[in-house]
């Protein structure tokens, strides 16, 4: 029998101050810890859309080529490179030339423990390439946890929310920003998490002409390479590629992560590639950090060698495997992603029937189909949804903890939610909007 909302708001209300933290601003894990707490207490399930993980299981290649690796005692028993076991190097440049169409070589290419690794180096060296330029520009609204990184790092940061700002208007807003002398580059991701929407080839192409203007180096998040489905991008090489900031400019860090992509993401490994350029960058404002002026060798040895001491033995093993298969041909390894273009759609049509209006979309006022979208409901503010949808069985993320400030709303993540799911979500929305529409 189908469980009728609103759920009791009375639990509700006590469970949100038993956490302590109005839901429009917690954070991702505060938020699933309330929504568990929140089950546990009614004793039903929620559309649960607050967490960006993947819903899929990962391909067997992966796991054989660990357990062949770990089988036979040796490797790990040996600590791993700090720049990454040669095969994965390989692997990674190949892979980036066959389904993104640039040129680097293997020494560009280092392995890092996940994304997350990636982007926390990739800040301290960025953000202290010049003691002048210590703020890393955000291009919002964005994964959160990339601000907490800066503040650990003891950088400094600013944001251009990207909201009314698209096209040109976006590259003008980040060139001001940069004229005023003291941003040493940018960071965002592409498809962006948690809106969706990707930076066109116009748009990155100013923001790279910016970027070499300025000395300027852009850390570009590709945690969901090739997953906005726009184009047929499975096929190595041959074009269309996603699009990238590295066609622009010689001033990158591009981030991989094999989460997603390859819902890999229990094995914590993702892949950092440094431009050529990059790789032989040398300041004299990195060396009382990191002991060295080289750009590289401050990531590698003064960043990973100092966190981590490198990426475990088994899953390089495995994403190597992944990777190899990829760059034969013969693997679509995008066609079971395809199942959150799906979820997606269905989704964000009976959101839609509902009521409910897309937040962030693209400049022709579409938003394809993938991992994230946003959402509001008119004439509630975000203070009021982030309640209103806890009474009504649904979570969702505050875009208020993203950082976007022209916007209000939340981010929905797809991967979790299930054909079935989405009948139980549209009788809840539908629910929704008769008592407030």
């Amino acid at each position: 029998m189908r469980r009728q909302v609103p759920f009791d708001k009375r639990i509700v209300d006590e469970t949100i101050e038993q956490l302590g933290v109005p839901p429009v601003k917690c954070s991702i894990r505060e938020q699933k810890r309330l929504v568990d707490l929140l089950e546990k207490k009614l004793g039903v399930e929620y559309i649960r859309m607050e967490f960006g993980i993947p819903g899929l299981k990962t391909d067997k290649t992966a796991v054989d080529a660990e357990m062949e690796a770990l089988s036979g005692g040796v490797i790990s028993s040996q600590y791993p490179p700090f720049d990454g076991n040669p095969a994965l190097k390989k692997a990674t440049a190949d892979f980036v030339k066959k389904f993104l169409g640039i040129q680097v070589t293997p020494e560009c290419c280092v392995p890092t423990v996940g994304a997350m690794q990636g982007g926390f180096l990739a800040q301290a060296v960025v953000g202290r390439m010049d003691a002048q330029r210590p703020v890393i520009l955000f291009l919002d609204p964005g994964f959160p946890v990339n601000k907490i990184q800066n503040r650990f790092l003891g950088l400094k940061s600013d944001a251009i929310d990207f909201y009314n700002k698209r096209g040109s208007v976006l590259v003008d807003a980040v060139e001001s920003r940069f004229q005023k002398g003291d941003i040493g580059g940018i960071l965002y991701s592409n498809p962006n998490n948690p809106t969706w929407i990707t930076f066109s080839e116009d748009e990155l192409k100013g923001l790279g002409e910016v970027m070499t203007r300025y000395d300027g180096i852009a850390i570009e998040d590709l945690a969901y390479f090739g997953m906005d489905f726009r184009e047929g991008y499975e096929k190595p090489d041959l074009p269309p590629y996603p699009p990238t900031i590295a066609r622009y400019t010689d001033n990158y860090i591009l981030l991989i992560s094999s989460s997603k992509i390859f819902s890999y993401a229990g094995q914590r490994i993702g892949l950092a590639v440094l431009s050529p350029k990059l790789f032989r960058w040398e300041s004299e404002s990195l060396e009382p950090f990191f002991l060295t002026k080289n750009a590289a060798y401050a990531f590698i040895h003064g960043g990973i060698y100092c966190t981590t001491a490198g990426v475990p033995q088994g899953p390089q093993r495995g994403l190597t495997a992944l990777l190899e298969k990829a760059n034969q041909g013969d693997w679509d390894y995008l066609d079971v992603l395809k199942t959150y273009q799906d979820n997606a759609r269905l989704m964000k049509k009976v959101f839609l029937e509902n009521g409910f209006q897309i937040v962030y979309h693209e400049m022709d006022g579409t938003l394809r189909d993938g991992f994230y979208f946003t959402y509001t409901y008119p004439g509630l503010g975000s203070n009021a949804l982030a309640r209103e949808e806890l009474y009504y069985g649904f979570s969702g993320l505050s875009l208020e903890k993203t950082g976007a400030v022209d916007a209000q709303g939340f981010r929905a993540c797809v991967s979790k939610v299930s054909k079935d799911d989405v009948e139980t979500l549209n009788y809840r929305l539908q629910r929704f909007h008769e008592d407030h529409g």
